[in-house]
């Protein structure tokens, strides 16, 4: 199927990319927003020996409740248009100035959008928890139709812990809508084993079918563990299993599949693995990469393109000129490892972090600051700016990234101790430059020296998988 936009991934809200899209395009829609986790990614940094609190942008900062999303309510309840508007200005009325508002505000807006883009014949699955989707039922139920609700599709897990207190919290909701009265549904594609053997018969004589089950509306599939194949340590990943399922019965091949917040790729995984065409949509540049990288890669599947992000000095360049804080998030996330911090502006010019994985015990210094700059040309006052924050947040290390190769980089001086772990020493104080990494194959690791760093939303190791392949 040769669609322009089609197998694509893109960097950006997804609401500003599918913007872009035409009217009636999509054949399946699959997203799995975030969930309201009760996570503080920084936690990671806890003891990390920073003076300052370090903020990473979380999973589930949209369920933050601050002017942005105050402005959004208000925004949705102005937009006649979708009919959701007047949904959040009810739900205004009884969860004033809360998460929930301002996640179902900024779901809202999205919903819209997909609808629009979404053919006539196609579908949509909308991943959520059991304390967000009576909320979202009705949020689709205005946009979509109430009639056009098929299903409350249950995904069953066993594991983990469980509380004593109330019955074990072991299932998620997939919100299951078709746009029309028309819709894919593939049920021989999913059927599953009947209990009872093969070629047995019935009472009359007659041969049972062969063919499996009828599913029903709950799947059950364990979580993804730590040890699994396909773990890759991201936060928010479901199975495979899962989402091809899904794939199989609401898709044909050839059809288009969109997952608007991409992730890790397992709904990118799903489709490709089974003849559709993908667009994947992520706010993290980071898990662009990954789902070429771990994804698509292993499946012998061509990597795709990457919207929104420079691929050579030149659009690099004209990133830099054309959004300063998109190109500061881009560079950071090209280093496994290092985060970016959220607050763009009075961020005393410390733009990321990243945390060493294992130190020694009576190391109490184990967080990495990162400063970046797009301007050309030599960077020497930052890098002094950068040696003083190192000192001034009680840093282990720091990394300045440029645009520009800084070629006199040797000659520059400080007064910083070197890091020791082992028999392995590195230097306290590293330049990184767009311009080498693009001359190094894309690879990071042929410019910078860095022990292990830690996942910086999970804490675990963020070298988990081999990242490169010679």
């Amino acid at each position: 199927m040769n669609t322009p936009f089609a197998n694509t991934l893109y960097y950006g809200d997804c609401l500003d990319i599918m913007a872009g899209f035409p009217g009636n395009y999509i054949d399946l829609i699959c997203l799995d927003p975030p969930f309201n986790s009760n996570e503080k990614y920084n936690k990671v940094f806890k003891n990390s020996g920073l003076r300052i609190d370090p903020q990473i942008k979380a999973f589930d900062d949209v369920w933050l409740w601050d002017n942005t999303s105050a402005e959004r309510v208000e925004r949705v309840k102005n937009a006649i248009a979708n009919p959701a508007s007047k949904v959040i200005a009810g739900f205004e009325g009884f969860i004033p100035r809360s998460k929930m508002l301002s996640y179902t505000s900024y779901m809202a807006e999205r919903l819209f959008m997909m609808h629009r883009i979404l053919k006539e014949t196609g579908s949509i699955y909308l991943h959520c928890d059991p304390y967000a989707s009576h909320y979202l039922k009705v949020i689709m139920d205005a946009i979509f139709g109430e009639k056009q609700f098929q299903n409350e599709f249950i995904w069953f897990y066993s594991g983990g812990g469980a509380s004593k207190k109330r019955w074990a919290r072991k299932h998620d909701v997939l919100l299951f809508y078709s746009k029309s009265d028309t819709w894919t549904f593939n049920v021989d594609a999913v059927r599953t084993p009947h209990k009872w053997d093969k070629g047995q018969k019935r009472a009359d004589g007659s041969e049972r079918s062969k063919a499996g089950k009828i599913p029903d509306d709950v799947y059950q599939h364990n979580a993804i563990m730590p040890w699994a194949e396909e773990c890759l340590h991201y936060p928010t990943q479901k199975p495979l299993a899962l989402y091809e399922r899904i794939i199989k019965a609401s898709s044909n091949p050839g059809d288009l599949v969109l997952d608007p917040f991409a992730g890790c790729g397992t709904t990118i995984e799903a489709a490709a693995k089974n003849g559709r065409d993908v667009i994947g949509i992520d706010i993290l540049p980071f898990a662009l990469r990954l789902i070429n990288r771990y994804r698509l890669a292993p499946n012998g599947i061509t990597s795709l393109p990457i919207e929104g992000v420079p691929v050579d000095m030149d659009t690099a360049r004209q990133l830099a000129r054309a959004a300063p804080f998109k190109f500061q998030d881009w560079t950071i996330s090209l280093i496994d490892g290092l985060a970016s911090n959220p607050q763009k502006v009075g961020d005393d010019g410390i733009d990321g972090f990243g945390m060493f994985l294992n130190t020694p015990d009576n190391m109490d210094r184990k967080a990495i600051i990162v400063q970046v700059t797009g301007a050309s040309g030599s960077q020497k006052a930052k890098f002094d700016r950068l040696h003083a924050n190192i000192r001034n947040e009680n840093a282990a290390m720091g990394i300045l990234i440029t645009l520009d190769a800084q070629t006199a980089q040797r000659n520059w001086k400080h007064t910083l101790d070197s890091i020791r772990m082992g028999e392995t020493t590195y230097a306290p104080i590293q330049c990184f430059s767009i311009e080498e990494y693009y001359r190094s194959d894309e690879r990071w690791d042929r410019i910078l020296k860095l022990p292990s760093l830690a996942n910086p939303w999970t804490g675990k190791h963020m070298q988990q998988k081999i990242l490169f392949q010679e």
